[in-house]
């Protein structure tokens, strides 16, 4: 197994996550069904984090939000031409309790300085790109509201997608 490129080199460019975006707005909802499909066999624990959402509290159109966002993600990283070694359950913890690391250190920050900080993070320097999408797609979706304890669990789950697929080994 190799990784692609130089270490803060994206593997994902502006041009595949924009190519992905434009694909899965076109797409109907059985040609995202076939997605979730093709995610449910390479990432299972990935599509779990975002199905896991409900039982969490989140509303359904907070899960279609980040339904949508692994979709994007998926064909994004497939458009690029790498292959993602399966990331295990074990790799998305070890990753979200980074992030958490990161999240306590911001807290008390306003909106725009907590999106900064995550953005100056190291871990982020790699897919600067795939990050930007995210924060951008869940602020729109209202997604940043951090006064109820269970809306963190959503944002929490989109930017740890951006934490795997950073550090997920790439298959030759």
């Amino acid at each position: 197994m190799k990784t692609a490129g130089k270490a803060n080199a994206p593997s994902v460019t502006a041009a595949h996550l924009a190519a992905a975006i434009k694909a899965v707005a076109a797409m109907s909802i059985k040609e995202k069904e076939q997605i979730c499909d093709t995610l449910y066999a390479t990432q299972p624990n990935l599509l779990t984090s975002v199905l896991a959402q409900a039982s969490l509290g989140a509303s359904m159109e907070t899960v279609d939000v980040l339904l949508n966002i692994l979709i994007v993600l998926h064909l994004a990283i497939e458009k690029s031409g790498q292959l993602l070694a399966t990331v295990s359950e074990a790799e998305q913890e070890h990753q979200l309790q980074r992030f958490t690391a990161i999240v306590r250190f911001t807290e008390g920050l306003d909106e725009r300085s907590f999106a900064q900080s995550i953005q100056q993070t190291m871990a982020y320097k790699r897919e600067k790109i795939l990050l930007t999408y995210i924060l951008d797609t869940i602020q729109r979706a209202g997604l940043f509201d951090r006064s109820r304890e269970n809306a963190k669990y959503p944002m929490l789950a989109a930017i740890n997608f951006v934490n795997c697929i950073a550090t997920a080994k790439r298959i030759s």
